[in-house]
């Protein structure tokens, strides 16, 4: 049974070697440091936390969103037309991020993440795939100067962010991650997402629609009709039906949320399996792919590789593997 993570990884460590970003951007801030050097160390930071990754056995990786302050960060600064305004919640969190200002039409390049995609390609040995902020996402917790409804905000973030994931195809990816939790924190606006999505069919291989915090239940089996080839499912954060009717998805491939990225108690790879037992009544096992809820990084970095380690050791307790030692 094949691993996998979501979103981004904790920056910073306990150990001194962790902390080096830490005070790397303290430094920028000061003056002291220059861009390119700057850039120097989040690269060493990325190499540093794939190779964790990887070293807790996961099988897809992606480049652990080091250089992302939150979700909708790299596209607020890129992208035209956009401007990154004051601090607000992240839905239930007791995290921040910057909320866009958007101030005229959204253009994008294409390029936002190729550069960091590419030199993830450098480095992982594992599977790499890359990820994106959902569309939905992005316009609901935007603050929106220039369109003239919600459904015109929307339908641009999509053209701007299948422009992204066709940059990242060319750049070599085939697995993309679309992390966009509204499309369940708002079920309300399911035709909507589905109409956004249809724009970003066919701008890269594999696409993967990724909710989380909240459960699917309202419009779980809309979600199977989207052109994506996988959903992740949370199924930790809250109560949800979704163990039982996840057969809704027999044509596309599962990412079970079985880690709970908020917690720092550790699941024993008991606990991890028998999550996945539940859903292989529904799911055939070649279709199943385990993961955490959710980023990883609102955890203390020593409690995120805990995690992974447990979910690598439940996965191989479905498939029968022996754990090493």
């Amino acid at each position: 049974m094949k691993t996998t993570v979501i979103g981004a990884y904790p920056k910073i460590g306990d150990e001194p070697s962790e902390q080096e970003l830490r005070r790397a951007l303290h430094r920028h801030d000061r003056g002291e440091l220059g861009d390119s050097e700057l850039d120097a160390v989040f690269d060493d930071a990325t190499k540093a936390a794939i190779a964790e990754i990887e070293a807790a056995g996961i099988d897809v990786t992606n480049d652990a969103q080091i250089r992302w302050d939150d979700l909708l960060a790299p596209f607020a600064r890129a992208w035209s037309g956009v401007e990154r305004g004051p601090l607000e919640r992240f839905y239930d969190n007791n995290t921040y991020f910057r909320q866009p200002v958007i101030k005229d039409a959204i253009s994008s390049d294409g390029q936002t993440l190729v550069r960091d995609y590419t030199f993830a390609k450098g480095v992982a040995k594992a599977t790499l795939k890359a990820a994106v902020a959902g569309p939905l996402t992005f316009a609901a917790l935007a603050q929106d100067e220039h369109y003239r409804s919600f459904e015109d905000r929307v339908l641009a973030v999509a053209d701007a962010i299948a422009k992204e994931m066709r940059g990242l195809a060319a750049a070599g990816a085939r697995r993309v991650d679309i992390e966009d939790p509204a499309v369940v924190a708002s079920p309300r606006h399911i035709e909507l997402a589905r109409e956004a999505y249809g724009r970003l069919a066919g701008a890269a291989h594999a696409l993967a629609l990724v909710t989380y915090f909240f459960p699917p239940d309202a419009i779980l089996e809309s979600l199977a009709s989207f052109p994506v080839a996988a959903i992740a499912i949370d199924v930790r954060s809250r109560d949800t039906t979704a163990f039982e009717r996840l057969d809704a998805f027999r044509d596309k491939y599962v990412l079970l949320g079985v880690v709970d990225a908020r917690n720092t108690r550790v699941e024993t790879a008991e606990e991890i399996a028998r999550y996945a037992e539940r859903a292989l009544r529904l799911v055939p096992e070649d279709h199943l792919r385990l993961a955490p809820t959710t980023s990883l990084e609102y955890l203390p970095r020593d409690v995120a590789r805990k995690k992974l380690a447990a979910l690598v050791e439940g996965a191989r307790l479905v498939s029968g593997e022996k754990v090493p030692a």
